[in-house]
Order: structure tokens, then C-alpha cells, then sequence
């Protein structure tokens, strides 16, 4: 191979370089959604027991007469329903835009 064969094909290898770089630095300007979106919780549920102090949760499920608090750091939590104040909960996340419906 001559020298200036060397230097096309050098030229050649470093254009297909710039080729790539453009095209990863063009995907990375690219609008993406931020990580902060899509983990953005939804608002706490209230709860507001008969006594009215109040906690704030995340995720729960409802199955016979119980509350159950889940996590997934801790066992779940069991609230018996008869210990909230069930209109005011359902009020005061009405209020917040939370649904929290008691199945009957």
C-alpha cells in the first residue's frame, strides 16, 4: 500500500468515526421523557381513622373488613376498617383528587 492509499483509507476510517459520533451525540439530544416522569408518584392516600390522627399511604388493597397497607420495604400493614372514619377518608381524598372507594 502506498502512502496516499494509507491516508485515503485513514481519512476514510476517521470520517466513519465523525459519522458515528454525530449520530450517538443525535440520539442523546433527542427529547426523552425524564426518569423523574416516569417515577412520579401519584398522590398519598389519606387515611383518617376514628380517633382523627391521619397517615398517608402509598398502596393498599381492601378484602374482608380490612385495610391492608403495602410496601414493599416492610410485611404488610392490617387497618380493620371499623377503626377509620370512613367519610371523612373518602372526603378528604376527594379533596385531594384520590379515588378511595370501600367495596360493599
Amino acid at each position: 500500500m502506498n502512502a496516499l492509499s494509507i491516508q485515503e483509507q485513514n481519512l476514510r476510517e476517521r470520517e466513519d468515526w465523525v459519522r458515528e459520533r454525530e449520530q450517538q451525540d443525535s440520539y442523546a439530544r433527542r427529547p426523552q421523557a425524564r426518569e423523574e416522569e416516569h417515577a412520579a408518584p401519584s398522590p398519598a392516600t389519606v387515611l383518617i381513622f376514628r380517633d382523627q390522627h391521619q397517615q398517608e399511604i402509598r398502596n393498599y388493597a381492601i378484602a374482608d373488613g380490612t385495610l391492608w397497607v403495602l410496601s414493599d420495604h416492610v410485611v404488610a400493614k392490617k387497618v380493620p376498617l371499623a377503626e377509620l372514619d370512613l367519610a371523612a377518608t373518602t372526603k378528604a381524598n376527594d379533596e385531594r383528587g384520590v379515588e378511595f372507594q370501600v367495596p360493599r
